[in-house]
């Protein structure tokens, strides 16, 4: 790389310390020329911490800090490698970052330390990717898997089909260009099979893919429901805090609003929507309108009543063609001690047919039933089987490169003669390198790096 970049690599704002990398082949020289401490630039020994400060040219101090200095290879970027600490203040982080500039650095391109680390080496384009779901992630589920991705779990794996595939290749190619030579000889039909095979054990990646994409992006909820059922106090206690405004004034929800829970390590956003009803209030239609497109966007949905009141078939005019949706009766705090059970069996009855076994009587204003609302909203979207899927991916991108190489492969049982298999099965082998960054143009490397943050 021709340039040495320089980025704020911690979130810009107040906190207790920033850092500030630099990296590239005149980072030393960059970070020597404004580091002042007790033991000289070019004494520090590689990978060690010296507390020192900045200094400008004029000989001001801008901030005393800690300095990590990195010596390539043994570094993320593979470059010579600096790290500045210094406190977090807004202010302060952006005026080092302006005199390493000065110095010589220039800014960084968002993802571009991960791309040099990429382009140098250190890690491949599957990694390169883990890299910013580790940073986004929200929840355990989403952690664990960016966390196996970046090992490069999955990249050996792809690399190892692709390797097959590329033996596979090389070994029809001899045979075909130097017929005198003794190689083993291969028929089109043997070939046929090993690319079936491959195909086979590839679709086994995107198995189930949309169920499972919900690991690396999280479930969407929506919480539905009649005006005052307790929409809003059920996301209060969801949370563990009173996120959207309670009251019993009906129509106070006015727009979708979204909170972000852990749920045994899965992240689902909850979205609180305006109560469904007929009104003349052109506002409150609004919300109405904006709560059953959040029906339509979302990935499952809880549907709340009051079961004191007669349920409203408008409502559930909306829910017909969804398949997972929970119904839960609230308020049976309110209910006769002595009706109770058999007014929940009838509320339970009427309503089965469209909910199944996935109606939960309780009382949210006392805390009740929550529990019970997840473990069946995660049952609902086999959260526990594409767990144990340690084989599939979540990626789009990936899910794309591997149908398209699967079509490459099953195209071969068109093809009698072997010189022709060769075709389809190079480019199956070439979908499966762009996976890992093998045969990846540069057009969809800069795609895919424009999508992180500064910084890392």
């Amino acid at each position: 790389m021709e340039h040495t970049i320089a980025a704020i690599s911690t979130p810009v704002g107040v906190g207790g310390i920033s850092v500030i990398r630099i990296s590239g082949s005149k980072a030393f020289s960059v970070a020597e020329s404004m580091f002042k401490s007790k033991t000289p630039f070019r004494d520090i020994k590689s990978h060690t911490v010296t507390y020192g400060h900045i200094q400008d040219k004029k000989g001001n101090t801008l901030d005393n800090v800690l300095l990590l200095k990195m010596k390539a290879p043994k570094t993320y970027t593979k470059e010579d490698t600096v790290e500045i600490q210094c406190h977090g203040g807004l202010y302060v982080t952006r005026k080092i970052l302006a005199l390493a500039y000065t110095n010589g650095a220039v800014p960084a391109q968002p993802g571009e330390f991960t791309k040099r680390a990429f382009i140098n080496g250190s890690i491949d384009l599957m990694e390169a990717e883990a890299v910013m779901d580790l940073i986004n992630s929200q929840a355990e589920d989403a952690y664990r898997e960016a966390l196996s991705q970046m090992k490069g779990e999955k990249s050996l794996q792809i690399k190892s089909i692709r390797s097959e595939l590329i033996d596979l290749i090389s070994h029809i190619m001899v045979i075909m260009d130097y017929p005198e030579y003794d190689t083993e000889k291969i028929t089109a039909k043997e070939a046929q099979d090993k690319a079936q095979d491959i195909a086979d054990r590839l679709k086994v990646f995107v198995e189930d893919f949309d169920e499972r994409r919900i690991i690396r992006e999280g479930l969407t909820v929506a919480v539905i429901g009649d005006v005052n059922v307790g929409k809003s106090t059920f996301i209060n206690r969801a949370c563990g805090e009173n996120r959207v405004i309670v009251t019993d004034i009906a129509g106070t929800t006015r727009d979708v609003v979204e909170v972000k829970i852990d749920v045994k390590g899965l992240c689902v956003t909850l979205k609180d929507t305006a109560g469904i009803r007929s009104t003349d209030n052109e506002i409150e239609k609004i919300g109405i309108e904006k709560s059953k497109q959040a029906i339509e966007q979302s990935d499952a949905v809880i549907y709340i009543a009051d079961i004191n009141q007669p349920y409203k078939d408008e409502i559930l005019h909306y829910l017909r063609d969804r398949d997972k949706v929970i119904c839960v009766l609230n308020k049976t705090d309110l209910l006769l001690e002595k009706d109770k059970d058999k007014h929940i069996e009838s509320m339970e009855k009427e309503l089965k047919k469209l909910f199944k076994d996935r109606i939960i009587a309780c009382s949210l204003d006392k805390k009740e039933g929550i529990s019970e609302i997840f473990d069946k909203l995660l049952d609902m979207v086999n959260a526990g089987s594409i767990r144990s899927k340690d084989s599939a991916i979540t990626n789009e991108r990936h899910k794309k490169h591997i149908l398209d190489a699967i079509t490459n492969l099953e195209n071969t049982k068109e093809g009698s003669f072997i010189d022709m298999l060769s075709i389809d099965l190079t480019t199956a082998a070439e979908e499966l390198g762009k996976i890992t960054g093998e045969t990846a143009s540069a057009d969809i490397i800069d795609r895919i790096f424009e999508k992180f943050c500064i910084g890392k």
